[in-house]
């Protein structure tokens, strides 16, 4: 793609997809890193579970996979990395999906297990007996992570191997002979550049729509509660209970979020937010010691057909990046997208995912 043996590469987003990108290509290349906000606001306010178990498409299934183990390997890396592989116990859906999704995981070969109601308490006794059902499926593979401290380090690591971070954001594109050759500054300035790569999430449709092209990404909030921190450690797995999805972090947070009162922070999130967490009080034994903090709300920038949109958009010397959930797909996702752009070669499994896929109607 370059004209030169070290092409720059602009990554405009300082998300956790953007960090792993801009990570994987100052490997290789020189980079520039585009981001007002290292660890960007969806990545910061995001429940950041890894998973395979969450996606209906085999296809997908099996990219999110490779994800999970890349994850890993780049936890190798860069020791230190806030990334856990706590397992997750899930309740949240009927009986009688579990008893279905627990068949096509296993097909796929997934980990999983039914585990009882005895089973479910030895593993998290905190939880009041009296939500837990009698089954539940436990996925012993999965994990979370801080993304944002995350993101943070895979972007200073990558300054260490020669990246440069740009504390700014990207307003439109500059040309050269009808080429794109770099991003116009908020600042007006001109930052050039032989290839531009656009994960800046919401951001990304705007960036983008200033050269009409439509990313059909839409934003959905999530509202999520953070405990102050607790010495006891009262859940140890990502949760997914009836109506509360919670996790606790490596330093004592309790992180939740629920689908009633709602994810949605309606009219007035203070009151969503304090609803959320007296859910969370009520969810564990001894909940009504923890102390409410603050809440986040995260607009996680979503494609209209669910799947990530990587790859080429059409114009020249420009790629994108943009999905839900970034937290999961970002280890692969960058693996894939420098190889592509610095060498030509495109994984097949790309082609799922592909931005002229809305066009062609599939």
């Amino acid at each position: 793609m370059g004209t030169s043996d070290s092409p720059h590469v602009i990554v405009v987003g300082g998300g956790i997809v953007g960090a792993s990108i801009a990570w994987h290509l100052a490997h290789e290349t020189n980079v520039t890193i585009v981001a007002e906000d290292i660890g960007g606001s969806a990545t910061a306010a995001s429940f950041a579970w890894l998973n395979a178990s969450s996606v209906n498409d085999k296809f997908y299934y099996e990219f999110r996979c490779r994800s999970l183990e890349r994850w890993k390997e780049i936890m190798l890396e860069i020791p230190g990395l806030p990334i856990s592989w706590s397992g997750s116990i899930n309740w949240h859906k009927s009986p009688e999906y579990f008893v279905k999704r627990k068949e096509k995981l296993s097909a796929w070969g997934y980990d999983v297990d039914r585990i009882g109601k005895s089973q479910i308490l030895e593993q998290e006794p905190c939880v009041v007996e009296s939500i837990v059902p009698e089954e539940a499926l436990c996925y012993p593979q999965e994990g979370a992570m801080e993304a944002h401290i995350v993101a943070h380090q895979l972007i200073a690591d990558a300054e260490v191997k020669g990246a440069k971070v740009a504390k700014t954001t990207a307003k439109g594109f500059c040309k050269s002979n009808g080429r794109v050759s770099g991003v116009i500054l908020a600042s007006g300035e001109e930052l050039q550049g032989d290839h531009v790569v656009v994960a800046a999430g919401l951001g990304s449709v705007s960036l983008l729509a200033s050269e009409n092209i439509t990313l059909p990404v839409t934003s959905v909030p999530a509202l999520m509660v953070n405990s102050k921190p607790t010495e006891e450690k009262m859940v140890s797995h990502v949760v997914n209970s009836k109506y509360l999805y919670m996790r606790q972090t490596n330093n004592g947070v309790i992180r939740a979020g629920c689908e009633n009162p709602g994810d949605d922070p309606g009219d007035n999130p203070e009151q969503t937010a304090r609803d959320v967490f007296a859910q969370l009080q009520q969810t564990l034994v001894g909940g009504s010691k923890l102390e409410f903090d603050h809440y986040t709300i995260g607009n996680k920038p979503t494609p209209e057909d669910g799947l990530p949109i990587v790859g080429p958009v059409g114009l020249d010397a420009v790629s994108v990046a943009v999905m839900h959930s970034g937290v999961t797909n970002a280890a692969i996702v960058g693996t894939l997208l420098s190889r592509q752009i610095l060498t030509g070669e495109t994984d097949p499994a790309l082609d799922n995912f592909r931005f002229d896929r809305f066009a062609r109607g599939i």
